[in-house]
């Protein structure tokens, strides 16, 4: 595993370990009735934080005994795998809709998380919007919610492939990561109109690489957290 990208495991007490749990916490007080069952992550561009977070959330959710499914759709640029120490040849959502294996054939158990489960990318050659667009990958998602309490899927940035649009149309909600300092506003309000424009319910929108001050009070959260959420 990847210890500086997956800290809620390698620093379970740190400040961003906690801004991980406040963002878990935050979804949970909105998500009272499991309205938001199926969850989608994207951002404006690039390397804005989305994999990280994404897989961070995953981990605190499973901690708090939710049976969680990890589904990395970025298909053309996958690093779930590459966070969680997954062999990049792993068979995973790609193999399971092209060849129709069962979730069990390709799903990766975590090892010390025993609800965490995670479908890798995949290793087939293929058109991932057409892939994405599938009614098999909408048939994969509801058997999936049979099965799981929380669906996380990782997806491209919104602004850069249509990837992110398809997939939130099976979505119950979505969360658009936003980095501080980097990410134009601009950008951002395109990003929020894309998914708006596809009628996509925006739950709320996490903001990372937030520069602390080491000094500051402990209970400032909005002083030294790494990552913050803003509800919508």
């Amino acid at each position: 595993m990847n210890d500086l990208n997956l800290v809620t495991l390698s620093s379970p007490t740190s400040f961003a370990t906690e801004s991980y749990k406040l963002l878990r916490t935050n979804l949970n007080f909105k998500n009272v009735k499991n309205k938001y069952q199926v969850m989608l992550l994207t951002s404006a561009g690039r390397q804005e934080g989305k994999t990280t977070t994404i897989c961070n959330l995953a981990v605190t959710l499973a901690q708090s005994d939710k049976r969680v499914l990890l589904i990395d759709a970025d298909l053309r640029l996958p690093h779930v795998n590459m966070i969680f120490g997954i062999n990049k040849r792993q068979t995973g959502l790609s193999n399971m809709l092209v060849d129709d294996l069962p979730l069990d054939a390709v799903a990766t158990k975590v090892k010390d998380l025993e609800k965490l489960e995670i479908l890798t990318a995949g290793n087939k050659q293929v058109s991932p919007t057409e892939l994405l667009n599938s009614e098999a990958f909408e048939s994969m998602i509801l058997a999936c919610k049979q099965e799981y309490d929380i669906i996380l899927i990782d997806t491209p940035p919104v602004l850069i492939f249509a990837d992110a649009s398809i997939i939130s149309k099976m979505a119950d909600g979505v969360i658009l990561v936003v980095a501080a300092q980097e990410t134009k506003k601009e950008m951002a309000v395109e990003a929020k109109k894309a998914l708006d424009k596809v009628g996509a319910v925006i739950i709320g929108v996490v903001l990372t690489k937030v520069k602390f001050k080491k000094k500051a009070n402990y209970y400032r959260y909005d002083k030294y957290s790494e990552d913050k959420v803003k509800s919508k």
